[in-house]
């Protein structure tokens, strides 16, 4: 039998009975998504539009409204000449759909290194989304950004041989724009490492140096630890993570090593507080180098783009760079504190259960830069607030 049509709440006299429908949504026999929508698109069609988008902005603000009938509100605000409005609807949503609409508001309004932001963060979880590379292409052009230097594949590096050192490879784990990461065997010690040989070591001799005497200088809890280093073939040996990287977790959506998020956000908090306290922004903070000892044990990793405080900031991983640093400004924790909000909105978007007050962690950190936690130490008394 099919399920009977929902109810929607009483209309007065001379109104349309969607307008009821809009009213009821969130009731227990309320409106599912696409009847919502089909309602708003017929009210569109009439002069009862804007009591539509009345409705609907209270619903909102009860945070009663879903994702996307809130899209389609500031779709029709935008429709309406009210972009203003129709960007503030659209806070602290994390829907593609969303992001890439709110983009495109940032770029009306000028904005232009937080309208790329946005649309690398689609980019970040959907390559394909539709529209997304062409608006990266065009707002990189608006704000002058050249593109980004050739590198070599990240297909480039295969280990045909065992590199020079004690080191058997068992299988290869990541790739990346620097380098190939295997997980290996220490003949000598009998003990798994992670080695990272890098694709091109003679050009990039300097970046590996850079990557362990960083991480050798903020050796403690929660940051990887160099085992050995040669630089002249253009490897490095780093403690192995048995659980892998965040990003794999993310991906299998496991809520067994996701939940609870505070097991492994508050060591990272604190990670990234005694990097800052250091005089160090990381750069990098994304899920790919969060690797994971286990559940609750993070391991910060990967401090090739580590620099000073104050220093010109490399090129980032899109989208986890924040609007500042995309417009050219110097490394900043703050930038950091962007990339942990983005892990945090990731995993809420993988997980279920426990997000209250995560989510809002999440916004408040990919969030403005004045209110944004400054440093990691006040990004750390956040999260900790949230564990109570």
């Amino acid at each position: 039998m099919a399920a009977p049509p929902a109810q929607a709440a009483d209309s007065s006299p001379g109104e349309p009975a969607d307008l009821g429908v809009l009213r009821a949504i969130g009731a227990a026999s309320g409106p599912d998504v696409t009847e919502a929508l089909a309602a708003l698109g017929r009210l569109r069609a009439s002069p009862f539009e804007g009591r539509a988008l009345d409705e609907l902005s209270r619903i909102a603000a009860r945070g009663e409204l879903p994702d996307p009938l809130v899209v389609a509100m500031a779709g029709a605000l935008v429709d309406r000449g009210e972009p203003a409005a129709a960007k503030a609807s659209l806070s602290g949503l994390a829907s593609s759909s969303a992001l890439l609409l709110r983009a495109d508001l940032e770029a009306q309004l000028g904005d232009m290194a937080l309208a790329l932001t946005l649309v690398e963060r689609v980019l970040a979880r959907d390559l394909d989304f539709p529209g997304a590379r062409e608006r990266r292409l065009r707002f990189r052009g608006a704000l002058g950004l050249e593109s980004r230097p050739a590198r070599s594949a990240p297909t480039a590096t295969v280990a045909l041989a065992e590199p020079e050192g004690p080191y058997a490879l068992i299988r290869e784990v990541a790739r990346g724009g620097a380098g190939a990461v295997y997980e290996a065997l220490d003949r000598d010690l009998g003990r798994r490492v992670a080695l990272k040989i890098y694709h091109e070591p003679i050009r990039d001799r300097a970046q590996l140096e850079h990557e362990a005497r960083v991480a050798v200088r903020l050796s403690g809890p929660a940051i990887v630890r160099v085992l050995d280093v040669d630089p002249e073939h253009g490897w490095l040996a780093l403690e192995w993570a048995p659980a892998g990287a965040l990003r794999e977790r993310i991906r299998a959506r496991d809520g067994g090593m996701l939940m609870p998020m505070g097991r492994w956000a508050a060591p990272l908090a604190a990670a990234l507080a005694r990097v800052h306290e250091a005089g160090f922004v990381h750069l990098d903070v994304k899920p790919a180098n969060v690797l994971l000892e286990g559940a609750a044990m993070p391991v910060l990793a990967d401090f090739g783009s580590a620099r000073r405080i104050g220093e010109a900031s490399p090129p980032g991983s899109a989208g986890y760079v924040s609007p500042e640093r995309a417009a050219g400004a110097p490394a900043d924790p703050r930038d950091d504190v962007y990339g942990f909000g983005r892990i945090v909105e990731e995993v809420v978007a993988a997980a279920s259960g426990e997000a209250r007050g995560w989510s809002e962690l999440a916004r408040l950190c990919t969030g403005p830069a004045p209110s944004r936690p400054a440093t990691g130490r006040a990004l750390a008394a956040c999260v900790a607030r949230l564990k109570l």
